[in-house]
């Protein structure tokens, strides 16, 4: 018999109630993750840490003290834990400090489990690494579960833990939200903290959050993201006078609501992924908002791939030049894999104008955004351009791999990149395939993916939710009144 049956029932603040009543311990909560994680990882491998001794929980009476929760092995420290990023390179990697947001977790009660899956350096908008295989979607386990937090959304949605830890750079909360069937925010700029070693991360594209399965657990776990100030970080976003949890208490007034069926990114919106958007408009017009088509006039797809494709590899560059292995040596292309090694390469032969004017480019789109949100609350899109692919539809064949390895590793003519346009054409193929979530990295905002629409087949496809800066208790509490009209939480994949 499983050990405390209605775990999996339950989200994290109907659990931190139990232990407060004294109707269960917080050690009998951390023996069902702990059960949960040992039933159904090998599965679908999405935590890649399971330390054998529990984590000392520091005591507190918030919403979600005692809950456990599962961290993406990737920014965010363990003091003790390995830190690998998905990646061979840090192998024997230990960290020796918490990060701040493991810290204000600590602080809030909440048990640290284990870690989860990633793609190396969260390159990817699906998790599979050299490091640690392939993670699989609980709800089939051939296709992906996206990235990259992919580790972290297959473990909520199987019922590992009802909350994991995610980041997202470039859709890597809302994108493995969608494919599992979870609610996914991005909070918006300057939410999450960034120290205690760094003050920001990726140029401010990247925000840290979690996955969850209920609206309730995302907004009381951003409180806790909220509850300190570090003057070292380079954004800050104040918080609210009230608590994002204390927020879901008031429904949202009516709303001005824009859609828009015209990628960002490029590509071609396949038809589930458009009928879950007209399912969410329809919904959204019978709870009394008022929708209407309206597309912002952000940059030109070629133009943000071109960005976010620099960006990233000139981050990449900047990586591979100063990254050390743990026992003091220079990374070297075998100690990375082959696309991340690319990007870095490609990097290299980019120019500091280069690199500074897609920047500028890129926070252009949050003063366009920002034009756009005068006349309209939210803009609702699609999160992606396909459901859920199969498992490694969205990598470079093997034979680009070859060729990379041979060119850019064991002859290190980096100069090779200069002669075709390889590097872009993978790169527009897979922000296609995204579509939609990357501007709103861009421009800083707070953006969402809701679990509304599961296919004829049973996939769960989710919606893009955006809004203004510093207006993620806006888009909580229209989440919540979704879940309210359109509830989730008990659609559960099935067990094997």
């Amino acid at each position: 018999m499983l050990p405390f049956p209605e775990y999996e029932k339950l989200d994290g603040i109907a659990i931190s109630r139990l232990i407060k009543r004294g109707e269960i311990s917080a050690d009998e909560a951390l023996a069902a993750a702990r059960d949960r994680i040992e039933r159904y990882n090998p599965r679908l491998n999405a935590v890649v840490h399971l330390p054998e001794k529990a984590e000392p929980v520091t005591p507190a009476d918030g919403p979600l003290a005692g809950v456990p929760v599962l961290i993406k092995d990737l920014v965010s420290d363990v003091a003790g834990w390995p830190t690998l990023a998905g990646s061979r390179a840090m192998r024997g990697h230990v960290a020796r400090q918490d990060g701040e947001v493991i810290r204000r977790y600590r602080a809030a009660g909440l048990q640290l489990v284990g870690k989860t899956a990633t793609p190396e350096w969260g390159l990817h908008p699906f998790t599979e690494s050299t490091q640690y295989g392939a993670t699989r979607n609980p709800w089939q386990p051939t296709l992906t579960t996206g990235g990259s937090s992919g580790g972290s959304a297959a473990a909520v949605a199987a019922g590992m833990t009802p909350i994991a830890h995610g980041g997202d750079g470039g859709g890597s909360i809302r994108i493995p939200a969608s494919h599992c069937g979870l609610f996914g925010l991005k909070p918006g700029r300057g939410r999450s903290p960034c120290g205690p070693v760094f003050s920001e991360y990726w140029q401010g594209f990247v925000s840290e959050h979690a996955l969850t399965r209920s609206v309730r657990d995302s907004a009381a776990m951003l409180d806790i993201l909220l509850s300190g100030h570090d003057p070292q970080d380079v954004s800050y976003t104040p918080p609210p006078a009230s608590s994002f949890l204390s927020s879901l208490d008031t429904p949202p007034p009516r709303l001005r609501i824009a859609f828009t069926r015209q990628p960002f990114q490029g590509g071609e919106l396949a038809p589930d992924c458009m009928a879950a958007l007209d399912d969410s408009l329809a919904l959204l017009a019978s709870l009394g908002h008022h929708v209407e088509e309206a597309h912002p006039p952000l940059a030109s797809p070629e133009a943000i791939r071109r960005a976010m494709l620099v960006m990233v590899s000139g981050e990449m560059a900047a990586l591979a030049a100063t990254l050390r292995k743990p026992d003091g040596s220079a990374l070297r292309w075998e100690d990375m894999e082959t696309d991340s090694w690319t990007l870095a390469r490609y990097g290299e032969l980019l120019s500091a104008g280069d690199f500074a004017r897609m920047r500028q480019l890129a926070f252009a789109q949050g003063r366009i955004m920002a034009a756009f949100h005068q006349h309209y609350d939210v803009l609702v899109t699609p999160v992606l351009n396909d459901p859920p692919p199969n498992i490694g539809a969205l990598r470079t064949s093997k034979t680009e791999q070859a060729l990379s390895d041979l060119l850019l590793g064991k002859l290190g003519l980096n100069w090779t990149l200069k002669l075709g346009n390889a590097v872009e054409k993978s790169s527009r193929r897979v922000m296609e395939h995204m579509g939609w979530t990357i501007p709103f990295n861009m421009s800083g905002q707070p953006a969402m993916s809701v679990p509304l629409f599961w296919t004829e087949s049973g996939l769960p496809i989710g919606t893009q939710f955006v809004a203004a800066q510093g207006r993620e208790g806006l888009l909580l509490q229209l989440a919540r009144e979704l879940e309210i009209a359109r509830p989730w939480f008990d659609r559960r994949p099935p067990k094997a």
